[in-house]
């Protein structure tokens, strides 16, 4: 008997018609939540190039292996039938969405209903087996089989409840169950999940007995040093957890904590090595802590492949390594495999899709340490992914979390976020986070500064010729809700070049020198560096940039180290001891890639020449100098251009910190962005480029949270990508969603083919067209000249209108000229009018 879908695939086949695909953002109305998802695995297991073979279909009747030839995975597939119960997929979409389903089983289902050889076994195989249940929250489930029946009944009675799950208390009496049930038929199975899951629960029982034994002598004897109540409070933590999260604000000793629960493991028999991953420049800092803090033997692993191999068999307790070798390796190695795992910095793997995140993920080990003062840096999603590599299943599934937490509007740009402090409390258990204010420490008082520095004449008109391209481009959005990647690189290039001429010119060309914020910086730390022993901390994004300052002040004759992502890591430790030791250098000028990772509190001023596009950034340059051992008050000044780029980000960097905030510090449950609630992301940057040259500072201000929001993950995202080898379309999949979602994928883009031509002329596309006096078409004239010739002084404008009316045949390689008109009737008319002229 045909089923519907069939039906419906004949009738469509008939009529020449295909399937309407169901949209990955935005939910049908006639469809459930779950039925939504369901729909989607469905649909990407159509096209999907995924190969599918039997186990054996005697042996192993229901058994299915399916390949994936684009990732080289291989995954096993139970099959027995549409929704049963007892279908099972070893892929981690199938474990975390608690749908039953995933697209390995939507194609297998597919690949039967095509072969004839083949059919669906439902039936129950006859032996008995103990499996893990993914349903809802996981369980320890017993399916008896015909086989036995009625002694498996009997046994089960002191194990399993009425539904068959195991009873709490036979968790720690679950091997006398196996003992007995092999002995009854040698055909009973326990799955290895279900056994690790078992274990697992019994293993952070003997964590937490252990735990309970280190009083504060105890942990004061792991290390080296004396450690603060709440770092003790941490370490405890971490060793109570197995995987844990320690999200402490920067500068309170994320680092000393991880090592210290390191020991506390290997002290207790339970690890006997460790793999730290960090980012490249703070691998020898971690080695130093390590000596500094324990005897134990540590090696860096560096050098080509071959000797990376070799040396992570070595027999040093804790192996450094980064995390792009890590990537390298494991894509070669196919996994890594350590008794423990430290991962510092790990806000950099946000991008769940990135190769150096995808790596990670690859690592094996029994316990881990997830380090992260800013784990939040711009997207709920973010937190998601980086509690996965703590816990795959404590805020899946993702749909859910998602439907719970993020507030979208119709086309599903994200609006705001809700029931913030919940997931505080569903991580209370794994993830634990302080802040300078909340522990008893005697803490220096910290004041932010915004010194507002006018841009020159020629500094704004370069800033607004590149606010009229951005203009331009969403002005093309706004027509047809879509831009082709080329037109998304101009708008992220411009609004980069909008940044850096806030700046300077020279940034941009290095041959003209059009800047005011050079002299004021300089004008500043003048001020400070007069006072005997002040010294001062320089941040800018721009290499260039701090080029400029390392200039003037060689001039002026004021020592200063200065440290770039030119520096070798190895010679940042001298560069930052010689600031903090040598009375004459007073000026430590830096790039980002500063930002982390050193010690540099012998200052108590911090001048940020620009802001980052991420609070989590500018953060982490303050954390240079605010830290424990700081004795000072600490001064943060940030220079910013009024009128501009700069002046708008400061207040959406405000809507960023109280969102995170509302994540990790109990904070505002609820955040929007103003009072229309978030708006649309690109509405708002239309109204962050509007040409309205009267703008005051306080007229600005209620468009400033969000300028530019949808840009940063996009550009951060590029950043990324560059580090870590990849393309920035590497890192998302259709919905942008974390780690469990690489099943939903399908990787399809499309092109857009509509013309710029209206957007560059007509500053209302959608206005019906009406007869106008004389006067309105003079003027209407006048302003189609005044754009055309505004258009053509610019080379990136020419080149974008060139683009876009133009048209290349790629079969015969002819180019023509392609404008959109109103009708056929319009065309007429100006071939007469042009035909009259002719005639004159």
């Amino acid at each position: 008997m045909a089923t519907k879908e069939n039906k419906d695939k004949r009738k469509r086949k008939a009529t020449g018609k295909k399937k309407a695909k169901v949209s990955h953002i935005i939910k049908p109305d006639n469809l459930s939540m779950e039925e939504w998802q369901v729909k989607l695995r469905r649909q990407i297991a159509e096209p999907a190039k995924l190969k599918i073979r039997c186990v054996d279909d005697e042996l192993c009747p229901g058994e299915y292996l399916v390949d994936n030839p684009l990732t080289a995975n291989e995954y096993k597939v139970v099959y027995r039938g549409a929704n049963s119960e007892w279908n099972y997929c070893s892929c981690w979409d199938f474990k975390t969405s608690r749908l039953g389903t995933c697209k390995h089983i939507e194609a297998v289902k597919k690949w039967l209903g095509t072969r004839k050889e083949y059919r669906v076994h439902r039936e129950i195989p006859p032996y008995t087996s103990v499996y893990l249940s993914y349903r809802e929250e996981r369980c320890v489930k017993i399916r008896i089989g015909a086989d036995n029946k009625e002694e498996y009944e009997k046994l089960a009675k002191d194990y399993f409840d009425e539904d068959s799950v195991l009873k709490e208390s036979a968790f720690y009496t679950f091997g006398d169950f196996l003992n007995q049930a092999k002995r009854i038929s040698d055909t009973f199975r326990c799955y290895k999940d279900a056994t690790d899951f078992i274990l697992d629960f019994r293993a952070r029982k003997a964590r937490k007995d252990i735990v309970a034994t280190y009083g504060d002598e105890e942990l004061d004897a792991l290390l080296n040093a004396n450690l603060y109540p709440y770092q003790k409070e941490g370490i405890r933590f971490a060793a109570r957890a197995g995987k844990a999260i320690i999200a402490d604000e920067m500068g309170l000793g994320k680092t000393i904590q991880a090592i210290g629960t390191a020991e506390l493991l290997r002290k207790e028999g339970l690890i006997e090595s460790v793999l730290i991953l960090c980012p490249t420049s703070l691998k020898y800092q971690w080695r130093s802590e390590i000596k500094k803090f324990t005897d134990a033997d540590v090696y860096v692993i560096e050098g080509g492949h071959l000797k990376r191999k070799e040396a992570y068999c070595r027999k040093e307790t804790y192996k450094i390594v980064s995390y792009n070798s890590a990537c390298n390796d494991i894509r070669i190695l196919g996994k890594l495999q350590t008794d423990m795992l430290i991962m510092d910095e790990v806000q950099r793997l946000k991008n769940w899709n990135t190769q150096i995140s995808r790596a990670a993920r690859k690592i094996e080990s029994d316990y881990a340490v997830i380090l992260s003062g800013t784990p939040l840096e711009n997207k709920l999603d973010e937190l998601y992914s980086i509690v996965e590599f703590a816990d795959n299943f404590r805020l899946a599934p993702y749909y859910k979390f998602k439907e719970e937490h993020i507030v979208s509007d119709e086309t599903g740009k994200i609006l705001g976020y809700k029931g913030l402090n919940n997931i505080g409390k569903q991580l209370s258990d794994i993830l634990i986070r302080r802040r300078k204010k909340d522990v008893k420490l005697q803490m220096p008082s910290r004041i932010d500064k915004n010194l507002f520095v006018p841009m020159t004449k020629e500094q704004m008109g370069m800033h607004s010729e590149w606010q009229h391209q951005v203009r331009m481009l969403v002005m093309k959005w706004q027509k047809h809700h879509f831009l082709s990647e080329k037109d998304r690189n101009r708008l992220l290039l411009h609004l980069s070049q909008m940044r850096m001429v806030c700046d300077s010119s020279y940034i941009l060309d290095q041959k003209t020198r059009y800047d005011t914020k050079v002299d004021e910086c300089i004008n500043l730390i003048s001020d400070i560096v007069c006072e005997e022993g002040e010294k001062v901390v320089v941040f800018s994004q721009w290499e260039r940039m701090t080029r400029l300052v390392a200039k003037e002040l060689r001039k002026k004759g004021i020592g200063f180290e200065y440290l770039h992502g030119g520096v070798p890591s190895e010679k940042r430790k001298d560069m930052v001891d010689n600031f903090t030791n040598n009375a004459e250098s007073r000026v430590f000028l830096s790039t980002d890639a500063g930002s982390t990772g050193l010690n540099l509190q012998v200052a108590a001023t911090i001048i940020n020449i620009d802001l980052p596009w991420n609070p989590a950034v500018l953060e982490q340059r303050i954390g240079r100098i605010y830290r424990l051992g700081q004795q000072s008050n600490i001064q943060v000044i940030n220079l910013v251009a009024p009128h501009s780029i700069e002046e708008t980000m400061v207040g959406k960097l405000r809507f960023k910190t109280s969102m995170f905030e509302g994540v990790l510090d109990n904070g505002e449950d609820s955040i929007f962005a103003d009072d229309n609630k978030f708006g649309k992301i690109m509405e708002t940057v239309s109204s962050f480029v509007s040409e309205e040259e009267n703008n005051t500072p306080d007229e600005n201000e209620n468009n400033t949270t969000t300028t530019a929001e949808a840009i940063v993950a996009a550009e951060e995202n590029e950043e990324a990508a560059k580090e870590n080898n990849t393309t920035p379309e590497e890192d998302y999949n259709t919905e942008g969603m974390p780690h469990n979602a690489e099943y939903l994928s399908d990787g399809n883009e499309t092109d857009d083919r509509q013309t710029a031509m209206n957007e560059t002329f007509d500053n209302e596309p959608n206005k019906s067209h009406k007869k106008a006096h004389p006067k309105e078409l003079v003027e209407q004239g006048i302003s189609f000249l005044s754009g055309l010739a505004k258009t053509l002084k610019s080379p990136e404008a020419t080149a974008a209108l060139v683009d876009s009316i133009t048209e290349k045949d790629e079969n015969t390689g002819e180019t023509s000229i392609k404008i959109p008109v109103e009708s056929k009737e319009t065309v007429k008319n100006l071939l007469n009018l042009i035909g009259k002229l002719f005639a004159q």
